[in-house]
């Protein structure tokens, strides 16, 4: 499949849609350290970091690689960002971070099963993985609810006084 920029994917509550430039200040004023607590992220407030985030992955959209989108709830407000990352015959890795108000509704598994959905329907690769901070037990629990099993554990530096344990959860098609 090609990937275009006018793509949307609903999901019972929400719009998918790739991530351009009406979203930077919602990404710059969400993307916080609360929320990147057990991401490979540590935010700075830049706004500049931002719009090179968005280059960046509409870059990615363009070479078919990456789809990084924002998710908006029913009224067009801002919910978080979600990401269907290096896609190859291979593998394709999923990731996923929600603003802190819209944590703890569901919203992680309803997009998480869209998006596999999409690939299912759309993509031909061996597995999906979606890797999670061993400590963020919230997290761990949608790859688990969806079928995805335990792979293998690594180490991911943070920043320079932090580690990640990442648990890289895999879904296997054959």
């Amino acid at each position: 499949m090609i990937l275009q920029s006018d793509i949307k994917i609903k999901t019972e509550r929400l719009t998918l849609q790739p991530v351009d430039d009406s979203y930077i200040d919602d990404i710059l004023e969400h993307f916080t350290s609360e929320i990147t607590r057990y991401m490979p992220f540590s935010p700075q407030g830049n706004r500049n970091d931002i719009v090179s985030f968005v280059n960046e992955s509409k870059r990615t959209l363009s070479e078919n690689t990456d789809l990084i989108m924002a998710a908006l709830d029913s009224n067009g407000d801002f919910v978080g960002c979600c990401g269907i990352h290096n896609i190859t015959k291979e593998s394709i890795e999923l990731g996923l971070w929600l603003k802190k108000s819209s944590q703890g509704k569901g919203f992680g598994t309803e997009i998480i099963t869209k998006l596999v959905e999409f690939l299912e329907n759309n993509f031909v690769f061996q597995y999906i993985l979606y890797p999670v901070d061993e400590q963020n037990i919230a997290s761990r629990k949608i790859p688990e609810k969806l079928g995805f099993t335990p792979f293998k554990k690594y180490k991911k530096i943070k920043d320079s006084a932090t580690d990640l344990n990442i648990v890289e959860y895999r879904k296997y098609y054959h």
